[in-house]
Parts: structure tokens; C-alpha cells; sequence
């Protein structure tokens, strides 16, 4: 089964508001929304990905797959992994509508090096 893969820590966070740093920029404050487990892949941007044609795809850098139990996750998220690297949600997928697992098209946004 696919929720057999399921070995990933990942944090859903979003932002919160904005603070003002000691050197007096501006810079994002997160809340976290929770904690979840799933497996996250590479996506492979061959000839499959120009037949769906969709803008989403084209920006997806990665594929989470996750319980369908999950389905609270928004595209205005971020997820974090557990090396700290950030990913923007692009798409959240249902596949066929069947609620056994959902597929999260993410974008790579960085990594959060202050929080190692």
C-alpha cells in the first residue's frame, strides 16, 4: 500500500504576520497548522508533464504523497521537511476522487538554515 511509504515528517505552516528584525527589515513570521507524515519525490519534468499542460505542474519541484486525511492543506501553505528546506504548495490532488491519498505538487522555496 502506498500509506506503507508514509516515513516523513512534515510541518504545514503559514504566515502569520510580519515582524520587524533587530537590524530593522521586515521579515515573515510563521504559525505552524500541524504535523504530518508522507513521502516526497522528485518530479520529473520529461515529455509526460508538457501532455497535462497545466501552469502548476511546470513550477513543481517536488511531489508529497500524504493521507487523505490531510485534506486541510491550502495552496497558501508552506511545508517544511525535516532538513528544514521550505516548499511553496502549488496543487493538491485527489486522485480520481477516491480520498485513499492525496498528491501535493510543491515548489522548492529555500531552506530555513536559522532553525537547524
Amino acid at each position: 500500500m502506498i500509506s506503507d511509504y508514509y516515513d516523513q515528517d512534515f510541518t504545514v505552516e503559514y504566515e502569520s504576520s510580519t515582524v520587524k528584525s533587530a537590524l530593522g527589515s521586515w521579515k515573515p513570521s510563521f504559525t505552524t497548522v500541524a504535523t504530518f507524515k508522507g513521502f516526497m519525490d522528485m518530479m520529473n519534468k520529461g515529455v509526460g508533464s508538457n501532455q497535462v499542460g497545466a501552469q502548476w505542474l511546470d513550477s513543481a519541484s517536488h511531489i508529497i504523497g500524504c493521507s487523505s486525511t490531510n485534506s486541510w492543506i491550502k495552496p497558501e501553505y508552506k511545508i517544511k521537511d525535516s532538513d528544514n528546506n521550505i516548499y511553496r504548495v502549488l496543487h493538491i490532488d485527489n486522485p480520481i476522487r477516491r480520498n485513499h491519498h492525496l498528491e501535493i505538487y510543491v515548489e522548492f522555496h529555500g531552506s530555513d538554515m536559522l532553525s537547524t
